[in-house]
């Protein structure tokens, strides 16, 4: 009844003043006997006042329950209610598109998950069109660097870790993977590949750091694994069999890589290899003083290599087999040019010549190769990568340890046909020598002989 209404609602409550004393009305409601008397002013009252004590019931309703004080210095000390309202989010929309202001992780207020350009990526997307549309063999490759068979080999050893649980409907793990690829495989710019794949930069940014980090982590133990007393054996038994260099554990070189993000160093890699190609040991390090020849090795291998000191799970020093006269022990090394380095002297003896020749042909054939098919399936690597140092690391390290497992699956990555046609790398990626010399040797000062 619209008079019990207005006795039961204390009006003060809500900071509106009472009109009539409720008793006076309560008086003349009990006067009646068969129908409600109520003039003109009490109606025009009611359809004032019920409508504004609704929405303050309401909106009293969202805000936090505050517990009631009990004494005068509790209620003088208790903070106004206006301070203690919490921000009340909108609720979830199930479109992509969410209108209503949305605080994120961030801090910041984001008014719209997916721009209205990009609703259309499930199916004008570079992911829909050229991944299950056109899964052509050589289109494929040129795109993601590998078949499609070695990608479904790839997403069944990491497919689990790209997985991402969302409110919104997420972005697959097949495509996080795939535009990674791309990312790597065609040096594509971050604007390109997002207008080609219908997302916003910072969502494909994220994505290859991400799946950068997955792909290392993945992949390296298997595929780029600490060598161990077994694996350095092949490996200079290789060198032995194949260019004619005993006691060697591998050819490393170093190459520089343009960082071209917000005035930061540039940083190196530097890697040995075997004689398939296939890279054993990796280190990358930032230049922190290029003018004091300062770097910063990210792993132990550059630091202990590049200083002489030996690495503690190589071969024990023992006699060359090729010379069983000799009884002395040498120690297994590493070739290149800024640890054994050639002579360089006008005229030079038999043995001198024919060490020279060795350390080339065993250099150029294996390390510098290994680099060139590196940067030319990766062509992201002969670019400037325009990523902070910390996400360079990351991609540097998983276009590596691709190319490994690549190469193993795939005999298309690098025939010899391929091979022959290779582009040399370019000449700006050569890093200084006065960067690497600190320890620059003759092959006599190592004890070995060829």
């Amino acid at each position: 009844m619209l008079t019990g209404f207005n006795i039961g609602i204390h009006a003060t409550k809500f900071g509106y003043v009472e009109r009539e004393n409720p008793i006076l009305i309560a008086n003349r409601f009990e006067s009646s006997s068969s129908a409600i008397v109520m003039d003109i002013n009490d109606i025009q009252w009611l359809l004032k006042v019920v409508p504004l004590a609704y929405k303050a019931l309401k909106t009293l309703s969202r805000c936090p329950k505050i517990p009631c004080p009990t004494s005068p210095s509790q209620l003088l000390s208790s903070p106004p209610l206006i301070e203690q309202r919490e921000e009340i989010a909108s609720p979830v929309c199930k479109r992509r598109r969410v209108m209503s202001t949305i605080e994120s992780d961030g801090g910041r207020h984001r008014r719209i998950w997916v721009r209205e350009e990009n609703l259309s990526r499930d199916v004008e997307g570079l992911f829909a069109t050229a991944f299950y549309h056109a899964r052509n063999q050589e289109e494929f490759r040129n795109r993601a660097g590998m078949t499609p068979q070695v990608f479904d080999m790839l997403f069944s050893l990491v497919g689990e870790q790209l997985i991402k649980n969302s409110i919104r409907s997420p972005i697959s793990p097949e495509c996080r993977l795939f535009l990674t690829l791309v990312y790597m495989s065609n040096a594509e710019s971050i604007q390109d590949l997002s207008m080609a794949f219908k997302m916003g930069s910072s969502t494909v940014r994220a994505i290859v750091q991400e799946t950068s980090e997955v792909l290392w982590n993945s992949l390296e133990p298997a595929f780029m694994p600490q060598p161990k007393a077994l694996n350095w054996s092949k490996i200079a038994e290789g060198y032995q069999r194949t260019w004619q260099v005993p006691h060697c554990l591998g050819a490393v070189d170093a190459k520089l890589l343009d960082v071209d993000y917000k005035g930061e160093s540039d940083i190196i890699l530097l890697a040995s290899c075997d004689t398939n190609l296939d890279f054993t040991c990796i280190d990358i390090a930032t230049v922190t003083d290029a003018v004091n020849n300062q770097l910063q090795w990210h792993y132990d291998f550059g630091s202990r290599l590049l200083s002489g000191q030996q690495l503690g799970n190589t071969l024990p020093p023992e006699p060359l087999q090729s010379r069983t006269e000799q009884k002395e022990n040498l120690i297994y090394a590493f070739i290149a040019e800024h640890i054994i380095t050639p002579y360089t002297t006008r005229y030079l003896d038999f043995d001198q010549f024919h060490l020279n020749r060795h350390l080339s042909r065993a250099l150029t054939g294996s390390i510098e190769k290994a680099f060139n098919v590196l940067t030319s399936r990766w062509r992201l690597l002969s670019q400037p990568l325009r990523q902070s140092p910390s996400n360079a690391v990351k991609i540097v390290r998983a276009a590596v340890v691709l190319h490994n497992f690549v190469k193993q699956h795939d005999d298309t990555y690098c025939p010899v046909s391929y091979l022959e046609e290779l582009a040399v790398c370019p000449s700006q990626q050569k890093v200084p020598n006065a960067w690497l010399s600190s320890r620059q040797q003759h092959v006599d000062n190592c004890n070995a002989t060829i």
